[in-house]
Parts: structure tokens; sequence; C-alpha cells
């Protein structure tokens, strides 16, 4: 077969040979290995085929052992592509889709998301589109830098991103942190302050100064570690004063409230058996339904609908604007049932599980729980509160007012 496939690819003839000494023209062919096969004799000679490129050194041969070599039939590439550019239209179709293909290159057709959780995909590409990051736009106005940069301003608990182009698509990729992220150190003087009211469990100051200890109470915005320094001299006299970015480990316990109700009834989706599976293709972002979905289905029922999409493309990074759609609408019909009890203790420990890892990912820690499980005619209640340490990060602007210290020889600038 891969044979068959050069063969094809570089060109052969069928041709037929007349004269006084074809077997003496075939031997000299051989010997100068040219390419032979599939010989016949015929009543008015010898048909053989041969690869273009031995045609066309066969003529010292066909000379010398006075053989006429006359071209019967041509296969392969070169042969089709030599036909095609005989013909005008063909040519301008050649031309006119590399043209097209050219200018679709230029711009960004698909965009890709991986990384996300707390995110969904339609949130960040709500958000692309506001700063204009979208299908459609041209790969010469984007630059990757600012994409990244945009969304970790956007979003401050996306502790990293990756923007790349590749062919048509945009590849984006971020990691999630749940951990608020404080003001830049190198450039914001800052004061650490209290994110919700508590005791002072912990403090270990590594810049700043430390207005409470262990111990203290403190409340929702007080300070806790100042980002202001007094510069004294050895008499204990304050010269000057300066900000910086108060940097500390503390660790202030306190109190959350947690509650979540789930109902005991609800509503069970039934499905009746009856569906629709319809197409839809779209061009630039223009959508063409091949059909009505609801036509052989009862439009004031419900439905479940299950969507797949298709992008077409070139290679897997040429992406095209034109996808295709497949939709499946599955009537359902509700009815009521309810959950057991275990089914509703089993959910409130997955939720509660659930919001204690979130905890844990943000560095909190619990030291005592005292969430309990209630149920009522209507609904199953877990609620209650957690006793826990929680390291602060909540930090607040230094205003200048707060450590500049008026000088003997500033003047209100009046001069004399």
């Amino acid at each position: 077969m891969l044979i068959r496939f050069f063969k094809w690819f570089r060109g052969y003839l069928l041709v037929q040979l007349n004269g006084y000494s074809p077997e003496r023209f075939i031997n000299l062919c051989r010997n100068r290995n040219i390419l032979i096969w599939d010989m016949c004799k015929g009543e008015d000679g010898y048909q053989c085929y041969m690869t273009l490129k031995g045609f066309l050194s066969i003529r010292p041969i066909a000379k010398k052992t006075k053989t006429k070599v006359r071209i019967v039939k041509r296969f392969g590439m070169p042969f089709f592509v030599h036909k095609m550019f005989k013909h005008k239209g063909f040519l301008v179709g050649i031309c006119l889709f590399a043209a097209i293909v050219y200018t679709l290159s230029l711009f960004i057709w698909d965009i890709t998301l991986e990384g996300n959780h707390s995110y969904t995909e339609d949130i960040i590409f709500k958000y692309l589109k506001e700063i204009q990051v979208e299908p459609g736009v041209m790969k010469r106005k984007l630059s990757c830098q600012d994409i990244e940069a945009s969304i970790r301003k956007k979003y401050p608990d996306i502790g990293w991103v990756s923007a790349e182009i590749k062919g048509t698509k945009l590849n984006l990729k971020i990691v999630e942190t749940n951990m608020p992220v404080p003001y830049d150190t190198s450039t914001t003087p800052c004061h650490l302050v209290a994110s919700h009211d508590g005791v002072v469990y912990s403090i270990i100051t590594r810049q700043g100064t430390p207005v409470v200890k262990k111990g203290t109470a403190v409340k929702k915005g007080d300070i806790i570690v100042s980002g202001v320094i007094d510069i004294i001299l050895d008499n204990a006299e304050v010269i000057n004063k300066e900000a910086v970015t108060a940097d500390a480990d503390v660790l202030l316990e306190t109190t959350y409230q947690y509650s979540k109700k789930l109902p005991i009834q609800y509503s069970k989706h039934v499905y009746t058996g009856r569906k629709k599976k319809v197409y839809s293709v779209s061009l630039l972002n223009r959508t063409l339904n091949l059909q009505n979905p609801l036509k052989k289905l009862h439009s004031t029922k419900k439905y479940d609908i299950i969507s797949s999409e298709k992008n077409l493309k070139l290679t897997n990074t040429f992406v095209l604007p034109v996808k295709f759609t497949s939709k499946t609408y599955k009537e359902y019909k509700e009815e009521p049932t309810s959950y057991s009890k275990e089914e509703l203790v089993a959910k409130q420990n997955a939720y509660f599980s659930l919001y204690v890892k979130q905890l844990k990912e943000e560095g909190v820690q619990i030291k005592e729980n005292h969430v309990k499980i209630k149920m009522d005619q209507k609904n199953c209640v877990s609620s209650g509160t957690l006793t826990v340490l929680e390291p602060v990060h909540e930090t607040k602007k230094i205003n200048e007012t707060e450590w500049r210290i008026k000088k003997p020889d500033e003047h209100s600038g009046n001069d004399t």
C-alpha cells in the first residue's frame, strides 16, 4: 500500500512499446535501474507501467534500440495538479481558500480555561468580554501579560494565571487560592487589622508595631499590628515615624455561625421517555437551528437539555469560527417525594464537611464544634457555632497623617 502511494505521489505512466527490439529496450532500462512493472504483450507490441522520472530518462535508450514509446495513460498527483491548474476556477478557488485561511488565522476563535473551581467559565468569560477578550478579536490586539494582570487584579484569590496564544486559540490556566491577598509588601504601607471580633490567641511580629498581645479582646477592624514605627533616640525621644507594611503571624480566636436548611420534601424529575435531538450550526456567532426542537414535543412541558458542542478545526490549534451543536431535549414530569432521615443527615454531613474543608484551605483551625442537626415537619436544619483560630490577613492602608511629624522648619508656605 505504501509503495503504491509513493508511485501515485510521484506519478507514473502506462506506455506502449513498438519497435524491432523491445526486449532489448526493457533490458537496458533494468540495467539503468529504471523501474518497469506489469508488462504484458499485446497485438501492437508491449504495454507496461513506468515512473514519470524513469520515462523522462529513456530517450537515449529508445533511440539506441529504435523503440517507439507512446503514452497510453497518465496516473498520479503531478498530472492531477497539472490538469487542475488548467482551469481558472480551480486557481481562483485555491487562492480564495488560502486568503480565507490566512485571514482567519489573524483572529482568536476559541478560548479555553483550565484550573477553575469556585469561578465558573461563565464568570471568567463574562469578565473577559468586558475587557474585550472574546472569540473574534484580532490576535495583535491582545497582550497575554495584560490579560494575566487583569484577571489577577479582578479576582485577588486567583494566585496564578497563564495566558497563551496557540494558532487561533487562547489558552488560559489559573490556580485559585482561597487566602486573601495582602497589599504589595514592597510598595504599600498598611496596618494589620482584625477581620472579626475575637481574642488574640497568638502573635509573632516580623515588621511593624504590635498594638495588642496574647489574650487581648479585639473588635472587627481594630489594628492588631500597626504599620507605623517610631524612630527613637537613646533617651527614648521620638524623632521621626516611618510607615511600613505590617507583617505578622496572628491567630485570632473567634466564633463562626453556621446554618444550613434542607427541605424534607422535594420535586423529583421522572423522565417520560419522550425526547428530541436537534442540531444547529454557528458561524461567526450567528446560529442557524436546523429544526424546531419543540415541534414534536408539547411546548408547555418541562425538559432537561443536554448540549454537546464541537468546533470545526483544521488542526488542534487552528480552530475555525464554525461550531456544530447537538441538543437533546428530554421531557420529564415532577413528582413530589421526601428524603429519608438517613439521606438528610448524610447530606447535611456532606455540606458541613465541605464547609470545614474550605475553612482549612484558608488556614482556619477548628477548636470547638457546636453544630447540631435538628428536624421539624418541613425542614432538616444544621446550625450552631464553631470556635476557630483564624489567621489574620486583612490590611488597612495607612494615611499620611498617621506617621508624618511636622518639623519646626515646616510652615504653611507663606514666605516673607
